[in-house]
């Protein structure tokens, strides 16, 4: 009995010291470091926040990218929500290292002469104790791959406010643009009511010079809806209270660097580094140790102990106690054949990943080369091409050589061109966030949960005011 308590508390004390106090967080927060080059922070109080105030400092100045991403990584709470995670996969690993209690037999017979019979036995499932070195290696493995999921996730859903944060961008930048286009084309109708007036310009002119300033209207109200989607999603990020915190960005994009991140040999670096990679190595370890596990689940009832009778005489005897299962109609195939299976699935999951993330990355990698070039494009041709035509139209109209209709339609091309380059911009920025999420494998990992009202728009593309001809 001595021994067998003695056993019991040796394997209670190594379990224990195998699991971590802080659930792995530790771990998790090093690694989104040095992923995301911001840390995350753990909330110790599961209460709705009320207010702002905590993050409010940092909302001070022209919010950046940055800056969102490490509001995010502090503040939001689905964030906090996927890092509980870790207290249920440290849980999961302290029940599979902990040993069965004890069970405690007894029973009483009356009457009995000349004393009351009773039977006392204290027994211990015997396999649960030699089985507990492959049951820690098995949950340590388990725990290991919940720590990498929970890392992904984290990784993934700063990706994500990076890619919400520079669409808002956008759609404040194309906002501006369409109110220029808006603005002239009012003033262009405008001046067509007066001309037809006067009997200058024929009933089909006019028409069409309304049709253009109409369908601006249009366009400057999808771009509105836009700018509120993308904002109070952004909002949502960050785990802002107050919907009115007015949100400070700057009033261009960063300009695209002139060396791009090195692309030779991302595919060897992608399958080094993907966490999905990671979390599947570890579930191939969990499965190859839950094998052995399988083979010996028929004799988990198998238990040792000891028992203690006394007769109605009096007389009492004490002994071990052994109870034995008779594997007759269960053999335990059926656990056998799901460990191999389950081992054979991450086997071919693992060998899948590998295939999708090669191409994964490459995908990325073309997205960013494409997205680079036709931002430069519109940067270095299409913009300066519409500001020298504009300037070269003003110079006509201002020699009564063009006229105003001319003009303004030239003031609309560069500002449908300088809308063109912000989204050329936004893209760019984009793919180079997504190819960082292809290289560290965690576009199937999410934080997130989608809340009904969010729309993803489109922002759109030139309408027809820009094609439309010029009166004379």
């Amino acid at each position: 009995m001595k021994s067998l308590a003695l056993l019991l508390g040796a394997a209670f004390l190594t379990g224990c010291s195998s699991v971590p106090r802080d659930a792995g967080f530790g771990e998790v927060e090093k690694a989104v470091a040095l992923r995301t080059g911001h840390p995350v922070v753990l909330q110790t109080s599961g209460e709705a926040p009320t207010s702002d105030d905590a993050v409010r400092p940092l909302l001070d100045g022209k919010l950046t990218a940055d800056r969102a991403v490490e509001i995010a990584l502090r503040n939001n709470r689905d964030l906090q929500a996927e890092l509980a995670e870790l207290g249920v996969a440290r849980a999961d690993l302290i029940e599979a290292i902990t040993v069965r209690n004890p069970i405690l037999d007894g029973e009483i017979r009356f009457p009995g002469d000349p004393k009351n019979p009773f039977e006392i036995a204290v027994t211990q499932t015997l396999f649960d104790l030699f089985r507990l070195p492959a049951r820690r290696r098995f949950g340590l493995a388990l725990f290991e791959a919940s720590k990498l999921r929970v890392t992904g996730a984290v990784v993934h859903f700063a990706a994500e406010v990076r890619s919400d944060y520079y669409d808002l961008q956008a759609a404040r930048l194309v906002l501006a643009r369409q109110r220029v286009i808006t603005d002239a084309a009012a003033a262009s109708t405008d001046l067509a009511r007066r001309q037809h007036t006067a009997g200058n310009i024929s009933d089909l002119d006019l028409e069409n010079e309304q049709a253009v300033y109409e369908q601006a209207k249009l366009d400057l109200a999808r771009a509105e809806l836009e700018e509120l989607q993308t904002r109070e999603r952004v909002i949502s990020d960050l785990g802002l209270v107050d919907s009115t915190t007015t949100l400070d960005l700057p009033d261009e994009f960063a300009p695209i660097p002139e060396q791009e991140i090195a692309l030779e040999g991302i595919e060897d670096k992608a399958l080094s580094d993907r966490l999905d990679l990671q979390v599947t190595r570890r579930e191939i370890e969990a499965a190859e140790r839950q094998g052995p596990l399988a083979r010996w689940e028929v004799w988990d009832e198998v238990t040792v102990g000891v028992h203690r009778e006394r007769e109605p005489e009096g007389r009492s005897t004490t002994g071990p106690a052994l109870s034995i299962p008779i594997p007759i109609f269960n053999r335990g195939e059926a656990r056998r054949a799901r460990a191999a299976a389950l081992l054979r699935q991450a086997q071919q999951r693992y060998a899948a990943l590998t295939v999708n993330a090669r191409s994964e990355v490459r995908s990325a990698r073309e997205r960013l080369l494409e997205a680079r070039a036709r931002a430069q494009y519109l940067r270095d041709v299409i913009v300066p091409r519409r500001a020298r035509i504009l300037a070269l139209t003003q110079l006509e109209y201002n020699a009564m050589l063009r006229g105003v209709f001319e003009l303004i339609r030239a003031r609309q091309n560069l500002a449908s061109a300088e809308r063109e380059l912000v989204l050329g911009q936004r893209d760019y920025w984009i793919a180079r966030s997504d190819l960082d999420t292809a290289l560290a494998g965690v576009s199937g990992f999410s934080a997130r949960r989608e809340a009904p009202g969010f729309m993803r728009l489109d922002l759109f593309r030139p309408s027809t005011q820009a094609q439309s001809q010029p009166h004379e």
